[in-house]
């Protein structure tokens, strides 16, 4: 989902923007100088601030778990089209990605502590395993984009936007399956343990694009209004990385 945030069309014309998401190159053009740039500690706080908001809010979901997840499966699909629609709002009008963040974090945060609620219950201590290990990949993934073992190349960026798309597709047919009783991905089977492992992968990728994102941005003096996207941005990921984690560990304890 941050792949449709943290995308070079949300720079505005006149401003510095980031290289294309295919070609890797800048397009050319004026830098930004009539505005604040971004910068990394700008851009670090507003990230920690919003998952702070999320956590947050998540507490609140786990508490009130049975209420929020009292709801028809219609319902809750309009909520995820909803915080779609918010990520592509952002990416039209960076200056609402402040506002959107926010609302983001209360949503997906709610959402996200009761479901955490319900996999504790029945599998006892996978939720502080599923942070854990959430924890131990982001600092993996920022530790090899630092110090240069990863390099985010065109091609790089291309394949793992292109495999997000992709789970995106497969979840979506896979829900459609599991309406007429073919749920071969929400049971433990090596087939759905396979393809949460290939996600859980996918989804770390991300945070290296997500990373690449944030230092060209700063390199390139882009907005200071971007900093909020780029926080956005990441988020999304690391929201999606949690809760693939989660389901990956229920999947290994079997289908309970």
């Amino acid at each position: 989902m941050s792949k449709a945030v943290l995308n070079e069309k949300t720079f505005e014309p006149g401003y510095a923007a980031m290289p294309d998401a295919v070609t890797g190159q800048a397009p050319a053009g004026p830098t930004a100088g009539a505005v604040e740039p971004m910068t990394l500690g700008g851009t670090v706080a507003r990230s920690l601030g919003l998952l702070m908001l999320t956590v947050a809010f998540a507490i609140v979901g786990w508490n009130m778990a049975e209420t929020v997840l009292a709801t028809s499966p219609l319902l809750l699909i309009g909520g995820f089209i909803l915080l779609i629609g918010l990520s592509y709002a952002a990416v039209r009008n960076p200056r609402l990605a402040a506002p959107l963040g926010f609302l983001y974090a209360l949503l997906m945060g709610t959402w996200m502590g009761a479901i955490s609620r319900v996999y504790d219950s029945a599998y006892d201590g996978i939720v502080i395993q599923a942070v854990g290990a959430s924890i131990a990949v982001f600092l993996g993934c920022l530790i090899l984009y630092g110090s240069g073992v990863v390099k985010v190349t065109a091609k790089f960026r291309a394949v793992v936007i292109t495999a997000t798309f992709g789970v995106m597709f497969l979840y979506l047919g896979a829900w459609l399956l599991s309406l007429f009783g073919f749920d071969f991905l929400w049971t433990s089977n090596p087939v759905a343990i396979l393809v949460s492992v290939v996600v859980c992968i996918i989804a770390s990728l991300n945070l290296f694009l997500d990373f690449d994102f944030i230092q060209k941005g700063v390199a390139m003096r882009a907005p200071r209004s971007m900093e909020w996207l780029a926080a956005f941005g990441l988020l999304t990921t690391l929201v999606w990385l949690y809760l693939e984690v989660l389901r990956l560990l229920a999947l290994l304890q079997g289908d309970n």
